[in-house]
């Protein structure tokens, strides 16, 4: 079946849907609020049918009553559709598939039609796990929106990780491996021996993560350039020296070019980057391709990609293609940014014609943490 077919047959079942604040907003990540945001009464009338009609597929339950913010949204993804479809058709497994129509179907209709397939009593009772071993005597306060970040030792948890994080974040790197993917036979994986690129440090918990999984033999390369985000990456590293030795921080954004200059404003993880000086900034400093980092430091191989970059994702490929062609490396890259990613890094690796096979996962009960795994088999 086609993936327009298939969209459609996913918002009209969950277009039923009622759930609450209690079972699928995500407080943690949004904070509590007192209203419901979008809401769908009924079904998807004729907005969705025109714009499924349009291509030749036939609206089989034609319901009336839903509100105008879902058409708006209807709007935004018209001009991705034919693109959604060759990325759900180059997906190499059916639950990855299935996964996509979830995700679009979430981003159009809403936490109150959609519950995604992380959130399960599982989900939250690890977190909860993870609350119970931190210690709420230390902790970090973090430049953006003033998160708590507690002390955790995972050695309580069979982990030989300790570092300041949200338990959520911890849980997310480190029991749901937001950056492994696996279904089955198939497994994209930092393993043992490899060298890493970790494209978005931040604070080094996905630095510690990978250094954990590749050993003594393996290298992790960390792009990292805010300051406040490098203070706390360097007191995780700091906390763990036998996983420090094995990783190298890049204090320089990764872009498609080198020497660039960008500006920004610290604001942690949320940061603004600027390519043209603003009337104010915190700071400036030069790009570094991956492709250059792998040639200046004489790197004799790349076995993983990683790359969260708050949309920077297609610049940082861009730079990244002889690294990618020579060494064709597992890639686990995040998608959620735009639509515009969604459709555009898929093709930019496909078109490549290395004989990537792609595979999808997501890793929150709301619509941010969509990673797009590649691998090509035999590699």
């Amino acid at each position: 079946m086609s993936f327009s077919s298939e969209l459609m047959k996913e918002l009209l079942i969950d277009s039923k849907n009622n759930f609450s604040y209690q079972d699928n907003y995500d407080h943690i990540r949004f904070g509590n609020i007192a209203k419901e945001s979008t809401t769908v009464k009924g079904s998807i009338r004729k907005r969705l049918e025109k714009v499924f009609e349009s291509r030749g597929y036939s609206v089989v339950q034609k319901e009336k009553g839903f509100e105008e913010t879902i058409r708006e949204k209807l709007d935004l993804f018209d001009p991705y559709l034919f693109d959604l479809e060759k990325f759900y058709n180059i997906l190499s497994d059916e639950n990855s598939k299935k996964l996509l129509l979830q995700i679009i179907a979430f981003r159009i209709l809403g936490f109150t039609k959609v519950k995604l397939p992380i959130n399960t009593p599982e989900y939250w009772k690890g977190i909860k796990d993870i609350e119970a071993i931190a210690d709420e005597n230390k902790f970090l306060i973090s430049k953006f929106m003033n998160w708590h970040l507690p002390f955790v030792d995972l050695n309580k948890k069979g982990i030989p990780v300790q570092l300041y994080l949200s338990p959520v974040g911890i849980y997310t790197d480190f029991f749901i491996k937001q950056y492994e993917f696996a279904n089955g036979d198939i497994t994209i994986k930092a393993n043992k021996g490899d060298y890493v690129i970790d494209a978005g440090g931040c604070w080094g918990d996905t630095a510690l993560y990978f250094a954990a999984e590749v050993g003594d033999e393996g290298k992790i390369f960390t792009y990292e350039f805010i300051p406040s985000n490098l203070e706390f990456l360097d007191k995780n590293l700091s906390l763990n020296p036998n996983l420090k030795q094995r990783v190298t921080v890049i204090q320089k954004p990764v872009w498609e070019t080198s020497n660039e200059i960008m500006y920004y404003n610290d604001r942690g993880p949320g940061s603004h980057v600027f390519m043209e000086e603003p009337q104010s900034y915190d700071g400036k400093v030069n790009s570094l391709s991956i492709d250059d980092l792998v040639f200046e430091k004489s790197i004799p191989k790349i076995d993983f990609i990683k790359m969260d970059i708050e949309g920077a994702e297609p610049y940082a490929l861009k730079g990244a293609v002889n690294t990618i062609s020579k060494f064709k490396p597992k890639l686990a890259i995040a998608i959620y940014h735009s639509l515009g990613d969604f459709v555009g890094i898929p093709k930019f690796i496909d078109e490549l014609k290395l004989g990537y096979k792609f595979y999808l996962a997501h890793c929150s009960i709301h619509e941010e943490e969509s990673i797009m795994f590649a691998e090509i088999p035999g590699q």
